[in-house]
């Protein structure tokens, strides 16, 4: 019995069609066996059903007789019989039960008295397949057999075919499985056509008196075992019962009855094994439910019932602590709110089935829907071709688990140029750069170049794949996702992702790198034309401002200009410095609102009026107006400040104009730095008949000049006083630590520049900043 039992369901030979076939030949063997044919009413040779084994089977009272007729039916070898047996019903409820035994241990009945109509036993799946299982013997064979072998074994079955050791029958009713009937056949019986035609006889009627038993109810059972009344619920309506009952089960679905009133809950044996608790163990109180969901989910389920009670409906997943192995799993719960006759809820009747391999899924799909999210705003700030190498290196590589990077860009002559790379040291730079010529022409990489990405998990792989010495992988590197990085205009560089140890690359892993690829190759293909554009501005800017100052006797000068964090090089501050006569040198500074390329158009015209102006030998004054009434005169509505300042380095006298612009700083030669204030007037571009007042000081020996644009000192939220006071303290700090501008001259200026210009662009700034330093030397000082 305990192999008949316990071995798993595992054929080794179903007499029978060949699959696809199989249970339309049952079928019809069986209705052949009712009918009355070849084995029934008779001896055949090798085995058959002799005609006085009928009546006990057609006429048993109760399931154990009806047990004990089919034990005694089943023809053996002489002198051996039938000792042990089980028959088992389908229920309901999709649970097969133990119907009869006869001759088995108590604890084997025990154990498999009830059991799932998807468990992995011989008599649960002949009830599932309806197709009867013939046990194997000890040594079922290593391989399994072809169709084609099967049948020859059935054909030659006579001829020293392995014996039985067991045979599990379904039981069938038409289209419809009572149950199973399990038979041990002591020593083996080799089976041939005429036997198995006998075992389908022997089901066949032992089938249809238990499906008549099975319709007695016990109060219409008569006494004696004879029968009054038939189940009034006809075999359709069991059936389909059964067939949900089956298909809950092989899905896993638990089912619970919930009562509002006093709280008792019923869990199905299926409910019961989701929670980890035995079906004897659970106590039907709602609060071993809420004590097994997970403490943070319980305000969910909670509102889940609140919700239900006005809707009819309950819906939830949430998580469970198992009670036997206390693992964590997700629960779909759905069920419908049951009301009494006055509408009032009074329970609901659900079900409910384990959800997490569908929650992983979806927390899968959700990491790599954040994970492409995130590196796409990533690569959306980048706005250059060196933003986007360092985003892969911090973001997309970590992300992607590797340890190196190299990026490439092709060019117009369809070379490929490294032009950035994570993990190497100088030393591999040059092989890097070198494998972008050798890989362009190589076919084995002829994939990648047509858009193809190519995963390679070991190096015995990539040897296998790309068989070019000149390729070679350095050592250390076990595993590659080469990705052609690909637009609508076609293929734009290659990007390597190198992983320091063997990597297997699953579909997930693949579809999220080639995402990743044609983000990059977007943005590659954006910050490149962006650099190109960054170049052009740039150099316009650079042809907007005087390529060189002029270097008038005793007077060192020297600019800064830095374009805002935009990052375009191009902007509105302006200088210039032009010569005058008798060695003066007329100083301007000035910023056309805005820091784009208008700003940068209105200021070229604005200082090539100005410089004009000036050249034509006006005062300051009118120099000034001159240039208002020229920005006035433009087709635009910016305005800009201005600063002028007219030096004479034989006496330092200094004459100054402004325009709403900051007031220039004089360093003292000790390092102090004090404001030239000095009365000014409105910015340029507002009314063409403003006028502009001169101011008059001096530029003391060893003293500096400092004119700047507000980018300098302001910042986003910031005090205008406090940033001007901000700027006279690093003036000190800077005077102090590089000591007094004398015999370096320039050199010197170059190291107050810096100090001061620095901590104004490392900080985010959109505004531009222009600096222009004179400094006029001691008559004692030698110029550089």
């Amino acid at each position: 019995m305990a192999p008949l039992l316990m071995r798993p369901a595992v054929c080794w030979r179903t007499m029978g069609p060949r699959p696809g076939t199989r249970r339309l030949g049952h079928e019809r063997d069986t209705e052949a066996a009712m009918a009355g044919g070849p084995g029934v009413g008779r001896r055949g040779p090798g085995g058959g059903l002799d005609e006085g084994a009928v009546p006990p089977l057609l006429a048993a009272p109760d399931c154990e007789s009806l047990l004990a007729a089919a034990m005694a039916a089943v023809d053996l070898a002489p002198g051996t019989r039938v000792e042990v047996a089980a028959l088992y019903r389908l229920d309901d409820d999709g649970l097969i039960r133990l119907a009869a035994a006869i001759g088995a241990p108590d604890e084997l009945v025990e154990r498999y008295r009830v059991v799932s109509a998807a468990a992995d036993l011989p008599f649960a799946q002949v009830i599932r397949d309806h197709e009867p299982v013939y046990g194997p013997p000890r040594e079922p064979p290593a391989e399994p057999r072809e169709p084609a072998a099967r049948d020859e074994e059935a054909a030659g079955a006579a001829d020293g075919t392995p014996p039985a050791e067991y045979a599990v029958l379904p039981l069938l009713v038409g289209s419809r499985c009572v149950g199973s009937l399990a038979l041990t056949l002591p020593g083996g019986v080799p089976l041939d056509a005429a036997r198995h035609r006998a075992f389908l006889t022997v089901a066949a009627l032992c089938a249809h008196r238990f499906d008549e038993l099975l319709a007695l109810t016990p109060r219409d059972r008569a006494p004696g075992g004879g029968s009054r009344a038939r189940d009034p619920h006809p075999p359709q309506a069991r059936d389909r019962a059964t067939m949900l009952e089956m298909a809950m089960a092989n899905a896993g679905i638990g089912s619970f009855d919930w009562d509002f009133a006093s709280g008792r809950l019923i869990w199905d044996e299926r409910l019961c094994r989701l929670f980890g608790i035995a079906p004897e163990e659970f106590d039907g109180r709602i609060e071993t439910f809420h004590e097994a969901v997970l403490p943070e989910d319980r305000p969910r389920v909670e509102a889940a019932v609140r919700e239900s009670l006005v809707t009819g409906r309950y819906q939830v997943r949430y998580r469970v602590v198992r009670r036997d192995d206390k693992a964590i799993r997700w629960i779909d719960a759905e069920s419908r709110v049951l009301y009494d006759t006055v509408g009032k809820p009074r329970g609901m009747i659900g079900v409910a089935q384990d959800s997490t391999e569908a929650q992983n899924r979806e927390d899968e799909r959700q990491a790599r829907k954040d994970f492409v999210l995130n590196i796409t705003r990533a690569f959306t700030a980048a706005s250059s071709i060196d933003d986007v190498v360092a985003t892969v290196a911090d973001t997309v590589l970590p992300a992607l688990g590797g340890q190196r990077m190299a990026i490439y860009l092709k060019e117009d002559g369809g070379r490929m140029r490294l032009i950035g790379s994570h993990g190497y040291d100088a030393a591999h730079q040059e092989r890097l750069r070198n494998l972008a010529d050798i890989g362009i022409e190589s076919p084995f990489l002829a994939g990648v170049r047509d858009g193809e990405p190519m995963f390679i998990e070991s190096r015995e792989e990539f040897f296998a794949r790309i068989r070019d010495e000149r390729l070679a992988p350095m050592p250390g590197l076990h595993a590659w996702a080469i990705l052609p990085l690909a637009t609508a205009d076609g293929l734009v560089g290659a990007c390597l992702i190198i992983y320091d140890h063997p990597r297997a690359f699953s579909f997930d892993d693949q579809l999220v790198v080639a995402g990743v690829a044609g983000i990059l190759a977007q943005s590659l293909a954006r910050a490149r034309l962006f650099d190109e554009r960054r170049a052009h501005l740039t150099e316009l800017q650079r042809m907007m401002l005087p390529g060189r100052l002029p270097s008038p006797p005793g007077l060192d000068v020297l600019v800064r200009y830095r374009p805002g964090s935009d990052r375009l090089d191009v902007g509105g501050d302006w200088y210039d410095a032009l010569p005058m006569p008798d060695d003066r040198i007329t100083v301007v500074i000035g910023d056309v609102q805005g820091h784009n390329v208008r700003a940068a158009a209105v200021m070229g015209q604005l200082r090539i009026a100005m410089r004009a102006h000036a050249a034509e030998g006006h005062q300051l004054s009118a120099l000034m107006a001159r240039g208002n009434r020229a920005l006035c005169d433009m087709d635009t509505d910016l305005f800009a400040t201005c600063c002028v300042v007219d030096i004479d380095p034989a006496d330092g006298r200094l004459r100054i104009v402004r325009a709403g612009h900051p007031h220039p700083l004089l360093i003292a030669p000790d390092g102090g730095a004090a404001l030239l204030e000095s009365p000014g007037g409105i910015p340029l571009g507002c009314f063409d008949d403003a006028d502009y007042p001169v101011t008059e000081a001096v530029l003391p020996e060893g003293a500096t000049l400092l004119l700047y644009t507000d980018g300098l000192v302001e910042r986003p939220g910031g005090d205008y006083d406090d940033g001007v006071a901000e700027l006279s303290a690093r003036l000190a700090d800077a005077a102090a630590a590089a000591g007094p501008v004398g015999r370096s001259g320039l050199m010197d200026l170059e190291r107050l520049a810096d100090r001061v210009v620095t901590p104004a662009v490392s900080a985010p700034n959109d505004d531009d900043v222009a600096v222009l330093l004179v400094h006029r030397r001691p008559r004692t000082a030698p110029a550089d």
